[in-house]
């Protein structure tokens, strides 16, 4: 994983769609701050004959690092192991993956606004623009809550993450990877 955001939330996210967790399901999660150092580590797995997937967000295909020829270069099969977190659905990142009811509901729980004010699904519509989703809503969220708000992205992802409730809640993408990655495990 690229970053701190899906370091906090994959696990709680692959226990909910699986039933498991992920070291009893034979996955290592590895944190590795930015796409540079999930590269690295990829190439190093790849080198030493260990089963890898790298996850990362569909707008990092526009980092330079993550070009193509980059990932072939570092002995990963595009097609096999690595799943650009997203693209399937047109969104840019983990954060676009969850409804806006979703959104709606984690908000609410989490960051009220002033009364009589609450969140609505079109609050968080109004940020699926093509740009950065989860910026934007960090933005709102920061500027329109009551009194607490999310300490930054890994924190709002998380949130909202204690507020899902079952497998069906995970979004379709990451169940199909996460079911993809226990198989590849056994």
């Amino acid at each position: 994983m690229e970053g701190e955001t899906e370091q906090q939330s994959i696990p709680l996210l692959f226990r909910l769609s699986q039933g498991l967790s992920l070291q009893a399901a034979g996955i290592a999660l590895w944190a590795c701050e930015n796409n540079e150092g999930a590269l690295h580590l990829a190439r190093y797995l790849v080198k030493h004959q260990r089963t890898v997937m790298l996850m990362i967000d569909a707008d990092s295909r526009n980092n330079k690092l993550l070009k193509d020829e980059r990932l072939r270069r570092a002995g990963l099969d595009l097609a096999t192991q690595v799943s650009y977190v997203g693209e399937a659905q047109g969104r840019n990142e983990l954060e676009e993956l969850s409804t806006d009811e979703q959104w709606t509901v984690a908000a609410n729980q989490h960051w009220p606004r002033p009364a009589p004010q609450t969140w609505s699904p079109d609050d968080f519509a109004a940020h699926r623009d093509g740009k950065r989703f989860s910026e934007g809503v960090f933005r709102m969220i920061r500027d329109q809550a009551q009194e607490r708000s999310p300490s930054g992205k890994p924190d709002m992802l998380y949130s909202l993450t204690t507020t899902l409730q079952g497998a069906e809640d995970v979004p379709q993408q990451l169940r199909e990877v996460f079911a993809q990655l226990q198989q590849l495990a056994h």
